[in-house]
């Protein structure tokens, strides 16, 4: 009887050293980089005159598109915002006019918030029109928007090398030092992910205490950052034309390089659902939109 004991405890523990190395091996491969490619789907036309940023509405299924239509830092009151289809179609080429240099934009339930130099400008998106305009002291080149869960509006200031936050109806300074040229924001729970263009790095900033930390360098002129919804990976434009993806141990691989086209990759857009990459071309004059494949 002890020897049947015995031997009925030792094939336990085989079986189970077994089920341990299958476990092991399993996480092996979970811990393998992704490899991705993008694919082109579509391209509009060249009506969108110096097209700086791409933003999609999950929410109605839209493409808003910024319009600088001039120069990037000009205050003419000639910029414009488009409304595309998510197939590319131009439903509406001037949707909302009477701004100067729009860029990054944020959507937080029924407003569209655009940055425009040195002013942040709310749109009702259900009226298609501005409803105010919130002048930023101090600000020349806000660039980028993202919004965070309870409604606070974050805007990066190139030239200034500042964050700002609009919050309660109150804008402030947020970050104020160590930045070269701030651009694309992504907001998390409980980070914000900060692309910069001249100081070329990825950095992640610590919402309450401000504390910065550099996830990745040479990046290029860094643009817009979006999540592709697979843990650990990101996506970051390069504006003089490359758009990189980070890996979860923060090295970087190229998915698309058009600098000797001459055509640019400027502040991205992404549609989560169904994995498409949305890129002005800003002098390009147009958005091409990829598919973002994982092999």
């Amino acid at each position: 009887m002890k020897n049947l004991i015995f031997i009925a405890l030792l094939i336990f523990i085989f079986f189970s050293g077994c089920k341990n190395v299958s476990q092991d091996k399993n996480a092996e491969t979970n811990n393998e980089k992704i490899e991705f490619t993008l694919v082109e789907v579509w391209a509009t036309d060249t009506l969108l005159t110096t097209c700086e940023s791409v933003l999609f509405d999950e929410t109605r299924n839209i493409l808003y598109v910024s319009n600088i239509n001039s120069g990037p830092a000009v205050k003419d009151g000639n910029g414009f915002i488009s409304k595309l289809s998510p197939q590319g179609e131009i439903l509406n080429l001037k949707w909302i006019t009477g701004i100067s240099a729009p860029k990054g934009m944020g959507v937080f339930k029924n407003l569209l918030y655009v940055a425009d130099l040195d002013e942040l400008v709310i749109v009702d998106i259900e009226k298609g029109e501005i409803i105010q305009k919130i002048a930023i002291e101090g600000s020349s080149f806000l660039n980028d928007i993202d919004i965070d869960s309870d409604g606070v509006v974050f805007i990066s200031d190139s030239d200034t090398g500042k964050v700002y936050k609009l919050e309660n109806g109150e804008v402030s300074e947020w970050l104020t030092e160590g930045l070269n040229r701030p651009n694309g924001l992504f907001i998390e729970k409980d980070r914000i992910l900060l692309a910069t263009s001249a100081g070329q790095e990825l950095i992640s900033v610590d919402p309450l205490s401000g504390e910065m930390e550099v996830l990745v360098a040479e990046i290029g002129h860094g643009d817009g950052v979006e999540f592709t919804g697979v843990d650990g990976y990101y996506l970051v434009s390069d504006w003089s034309g490359e758009i990189f993806i980070i890996n979860p141990d923060y090295t970087k691989n190229s998915l698309l390089n058009t600098k000797e086209q001459g055509i640019n990759t400027a502040d991205i857009g992404y549609n989560l659902k169904d994995k498409i990459v949305y890129v002005p071309t800003f002098f390009g004059n147009r958005v091409v939109a990829y598919k973002l494949e994982m092999n």
